[in-house]
């Protein structure tokens, strides 16, 4: 029978020969104990979230194949955390009720699929979720994520306040859409009654405020908010903000506050590339049904269907209630058939939207639209053509490639060419062009 202790004590030897000393001891350093082997899975200890964290995303299939040379079975490697091991034995007993909140318990650090996208958001989340506050305060607090909708902000925010709760259950968790945060306070404002307000973010320790874009231009909600945020930050509360946006690209926002989130971490979400939206897609099979979905159809949905996390899951939804309505296996040609309708639909909406994207931009400029798709290099039209490249590479993410099929099939480094000249003129504060490209965003 092998000895899985022993097993692991090979594993790290062969990581240490291949790491550098720093790497290894950082990492690997303090994960010493295999907990069990239960079922071809090897449990391992690991010392904390971050540790566990960097393992899955960084190490885990050297480790897989390490495993692979040296084990007289099949095995794959779990990593679990003290407190998971505790709660497997049933040691915690008489565990204090949780504070109520209104976390949705399903957002959580297991259940967030990992890919080059969200990979450096997820680990500085963990880190927060690990030292909440004041441990970190020099660099993760606040902790701002930002990126489109449907990408997992509010999951990875919602996992930081999951953890926290399960770690320090005496600790006051307060999760918030930033609207509903101005609708209290415009209330409690018009009522002239405070005492619900204040009650409620009073002694707060772990605020996390979603979609702060909804404050726009709402002075006195920033106002206020920022006399919570302030005071949360210099007593080492931590505070967690997600939005669609950039700090600095918030318009109609106070100067001190924008100025404030960007004092702590800024983390981006991008939109997932296809390895990840296939492993979201497994994980969603592997929640959702017992049916076999084969890879080809797995494939199909994730090329289709690439901008956001929701319009997988809707697509994927779709072709399982369509094999029950229907009583048929999944198959590549069922699948085609049930999307069919949204494919078309994603398609309309899409060039819908970059019509509009290119009307907005001639419209400002007092040109067509035949004019930017033309081929005239007139200063005039030159220009809103760049804008547009620009617009269509960071509004709508779309690939170079996509935008020179939209721009009537220029090609690559001519999109390249146009998207640098703009950058470079908005980081050279050129006034004209800033005040253009934001009265066109605003008006998209």
């Amino acid at each position: 029978m092998q000895n899985y202790q022993e097993l692991w004590n090979d594993v790290k030897s062969v990581l240490k020969d291949k790491l550098s000393e720093e790497t290894f001891n950082n990492t690997f350093g303090e994960v010493k104990k295999v907990y069990k082997e239960e079922n071809g899975t090897l449990y391992i200890i690991v010392p904390s979230v971050y540790i566990k964290a960097t393992i899955n995303t960084v190490h885990y299939k050297n480790i897989s194949n390490i495993i692979d040379e040296l084990s007289t079975k099949k095995l794959r490697a779990k990593f679990v955390l003290e407190d998971e091991v505790k709660e497997d034995n049933k040691i915690i007993t008489n565990k204090p009720a949780l504070i109520i909140n209104n976390l949705n318990q399903n957002f959580t650090f297991e259940s967030f699929v990992l890919g080059a996208s969200n990979r450096a958001a997820y680990l500085a989340a963990s880190r927060v979720a690990e030292n909440p506050g004041s441990a970190f305060k020099s660099s993760f607090n606040p902790l701002y994520i930002f990126g489109g909708v449907g990408l997992g902000k509010t999951h990875l925010m919602q996992a930081i306040g999951n953890y926290i709760q399960d770690t320090n259950e005496n600790f006051k968790i307060l999760y918030i859409q930033a609207y509903d945060y101005y609708t209290e306070y415009s209330k409690a404002s018009r009522d002239k009654n405070w005492d619900a307000f204040e009650e409620k973010y009073s002694n707060i320790d772990v605020l996390l405020i979603d979609d702060i874009q909804m404050l726009e231009g709402k002075k006195e909600t920033q106002t206020q908010f920022f006399q919570l945020f302030n005071d949360m930050i210099l007593n080492g509360k931590q505070v967690v903000v997600t939005s669609d946006r950039p700090a600095d690209k918030l318009n109609n926002f106070m100067d001190r506050l924008y100025t404030r989130f960007q004092d702590g971490d800024i983390e981006n979400i991008n939109q997932p590339d296809l390895p990840q939206r296939i492993n979201i897609l497994k994980r969603k099979v592997a929640e959702q049904t017992t049916k076999n979905v084969p890879d080809d159809v797995l494939n199909f949905i994730a090329e289709t269907f690439t901008n956001n996390v929701r319009e997988l899951q809707g697509a994927l939804t779709r072709v399982l209630n369509y094999s029950e309505f229907f009583n048929q296996d999944i198959n590549l040609e069922m699948a085609k058939e049930s999307l069919d309708v949204l494919i078309k639909a994603n398609k309309a909406n899409s060039d819908n939207d970059y019509q509009n994207c290119l009307s907005v931009i001639a419209n400002w400029y007092n040109i067509s639209v035949a004019d930017i798709l033309g081929a005239s290099r007139a200063n005039k039209v030159v220009l809103p053509r760049h804008i547009a490249m620009y617009i269509l590479k960071t509004k709508y993410e779309l690939s170079y490639s996509k935008i020179g099929s939209i721009l009537n099939g220029r090609d690559h480094s001519t999109i390249i060419n146009g998207c640098n000249k703009i950058e470079n003129d908005l980081k050279n504060n050129q006034e004209l062009i800033v005040k253009s490209v934001e009265a066109i965003l605003k008006k998209l």
